[in-house]
């Protein structure tokens, strides 16, 4: 019997918890519909995903694998910084504009 109680307590508050979720996007992601009412599509390689991602028509961008973009932009011999670790999937990022020293001393 107690434990019908809490269940009945904890979906009293369901919907409350549910209304107070973000209904839209913020910030970087605003402008997006999530490729509402659009084609699902399952990119096969980089050069794929990249035209879809540039590509002005909705889609829902299925991912079924990792795709790498690791030396796919040129490279570049500037100083930089390591701002979210050293690992071996750690990005570093280019101190440009003295980012690394303005934003992240200590990386």
């Amino acid at each position: 019997m107690r434990l019908l109680n809490v269940f009945i307590a904890v979906a009293a508050f369901l919907p409350v918890s549910f209304a107070a979720l973000p209904t839209q996007a913020e910030g970087f992601a605003s402008g997006t519909t999530g490729g509402k009412g659009g084609q699902v599509i399952c990119p096969k390689n980089n050069q794929e995903l990249i035209n879809y991602l540039k590509d002005n028509t909705a889609y829902i961008i299925y991912l079924e694998q990792t795709f790498g973009f690791k030396g796919s932009e040129g490279s570049a011999t500037k100083t930089s910084c390591a701002p979210w670790g050293t690992g071996a999937y750690c990005q570093l990022s280019i101190n440009t504009n003295q980012w690394c020293t303005n934003y992240n001393p200590g990386a």
